[in-house]
């Protein structure tokens, strides 16, 4: 497989950092719950957890909407949260890449069944060329091209999620 870098290793700290930041700014001393979407979001939300200085809690929910590259356009609900981990808290969901939007406004609307005092959604990469549903993140790393990436957690068939960068599938 060919992949290029897309975002090096470098620029995605930095630009954490300056997430890291801003969701301190909305907070000011407030506990937050960075609920982590599995597996894709982990380097993420670990990253994003470390550079925070806040208090903060983690939670993780898994879904799936993926086969290879396409994907399925049905959501199946793998690993749910816990009510009592979520209700009456500041909830940041934190996810590896939006791009139709279908995934994300499925966990919003779950999680907010679940009473929470506050939501907001932090996505590392916004690929808006995908959107089908209308979809805006509160905090958004990088906005990318039309790319199947990889890398930092995004995988193809579960391998390439430990490159310490994101890359891209070169086609030939």
């Amino acid at each position: 497989m060919n992949i290029e870098v897309l975002i090096s290793e470098e620029k995605l700290q930095e630009r954490i950092q300056e997430i890291a930041s801003e969701i301190e700014k909305d907070y000011q001393g407030e506990d937050v719950v960075f609920c982590s979407v599995l597996k894709g979001a982990i380097f993420f939300t670990v990253d994003l957890m470390k550079k925070y200085k806040g208090d903060a809690l983690i939670d993780f929910i898994r879904v799936s909407s993926y086969e290879g590259e396409n994907s399925t356009g049905k959501i199946t609900l793998k690993i749910p949260l816990q009510k009592e981990h979520i209700e009456g808290k500041n909830i940041i969901l934190v996810e590896d890449i939006v791009d139709t939007g279908r995934t994300f406004n499925y966990l919003v609307d779950y999680v907010k069944d679940l009473n929470p005092k506050s939501v907001k959604t932090c996505v590392l990469l916004d690929k808006k060329a995908r959107r089908i549903e209308h979809f805006e993140a509160d905090y958004v790393g990088f906005s990318i091209d039309d790319l199947f990436v990889i890398g930092y957690g995004l995988d193809y068939d579960e391998k390439y999620r430990n490159l310490p960068y994101v890359g891209y599938v070169k086609k030939n």
